[in-house]
C-alpha cells in the first residue's frame, strides 16, 4: 500500500471526451484502491499540436471529474534528459540519424528493408545529430531512428523514429529546442523517471509495448508494470480527436462544449 504510482498523460490539443474520462477514472482508481500517487501529465512532444488553453480546460475537466492528482508535470520539463538518453544510443550504435524521405522510409519498413543510413558511422550520426539539433536545412531533412530489427514482424519494431526535427516554437520551452522526441520515445523515460509502477495504455497500444520496453532496456532505466484495457467506442458519435478537430474547424458544431459532442463538458 502506498507504493502504486499511476498516470494519466493526456495532449493539449482538444477538449476531454469520454474516452479520456474513462482513462482518467481508472488511473484514479487504482491510485485511490493502493492509496498510492496519481500524476496528471501533459504530453507536449509535439509543438505543432499544444495549445495552453487546452490545458486549462482539460485541468477543469478533470476537477469537473473530482479527480485529484497528486502531482503536475509536463513531458518537456525533461527536454534535456531525453536529449542525454538519445546522444548515449547514438554513441552505443542502437540509435542512428536517417535522411531517406518520409515516403520511402515508409516503403523500406512495409517491405522490411533496411535503410541505406543504418550503417553509417557513429561520427555521421553526430555530425548529422548537430544539425538535427540546430534546425538547419540539413537537419530538417534528417530524423533519429532506433536499430532494432527492420525485419521485425512487428511493425513498430521496424527502426521506428525517435526524434524530428521541427521549426515549429513550443508553448512552453519556446525556441530553445529544434528537435522533439516522438510520444513513443518519451513515454517509457517519463515513467520510468517520474517513478510511475503501473502504466494504463488501451490495446491500441499492443504492438507499442515491445518499443516501450525496449528503449528502457537499451538504457538500463527501471521498467514500469504495463496493463492493458479496452478503447472505449460508443455507436452514433466519434472520439477521435482528430475528426472532432475537424468539426469545429468547420463550424458544423458551435463548439467543443456543444451538447451533441461527446466531451467531458
Amino acid at each position: 500500500m502506498g507504493k502504486v504510482v499511476t498516470r494519466f498523460p493526456p495532449e493539449a490539443s482538444g477538449y476531454l471526451h469520454i474516452g479520456h474520462a474513462k482513462a482518467a477514472l481508472l488511473n484514479q482508481y487504482y491510485q485511490l484502491l493502493f492509496k498510492g500517487k496519481l500524476i496528471m501529465r501533459f504530453d507536449d512532444t509535439n509543438p505543432e499540436k499544444e495549445n495552453v488553453d487546452f490545458e486549462k480546460v482539460i485541468l477543469d475537466d478533470i476537477a469537473m471529474l473530482h479527480i485529484e492528482p497528486d502531482i503536475f508535470s509536463y513531458t518537456s520539463d525533461y527536454f534535456d534528459k531525453y536529449i542525454e538518453f538519445a546522444e548515449k544510443m547514438i554513441h552505443d550504435g542502437t540509435a542512428y540519424v536517417d535522411d531517406t524521405p518520409a515516403e520511402v522510409m515508409k516503403q523500406e519498413r512495409e517491405k522490411r528493408l533496411p535503410s541505406k543510413c543504418r550503417n553509417q558511422s557513429v561520427e555521421e550520426n553526430f555530425k548529422l545529430w548537430e544539425e538535427m539539433k540546430k534546425g538547419t536545412p540539413r537537419g530538417l531533412q534528417c530524423c533519429l531512428r532506433a536499430s532494432i530489427d527492420p525485419e521485425s514482424d512487428n511493425g513498430c519494431m521496424r527502426d521506428p523514429v525517435l526524434y524530428r526535427c521541427k521549426l515549429e516554437p513550443h508553448p512552453h520551452t519556446g525556441d530553445k529546442y529544434k528537435i522533439y522526441p516522438t510520444y513513443d520515445f518519451a513515454c517509457p523515460l517519463i515513467d520510468s523517471i517520474e517513478g510511475v509502477t503501473h502504466a494504463l495504455r488501451t490495446t491500441e497500444y499492443h504492438d507499442r509495448d515491445s518499443q516501450y520496453f525496449w528503449v528502457l532496456d537499451t538504457l538500463g532505466l527501471r521498467k514500469p508494470h504495463l496493463y492493458e484495457y479496452s478503447r472505449l467506442n460508443l455507436q452514433n458519435t466519434v472520439l477521435s480527436k482528430r475528426k472532432l478537430t475537424w468539426f469545429v474547424n468547420q463550424g458544423i458544431v458551435s463548439g467543443w462544449d456543444d451538447p451533441r459532442f461527446p466531451t467531458v463538458r
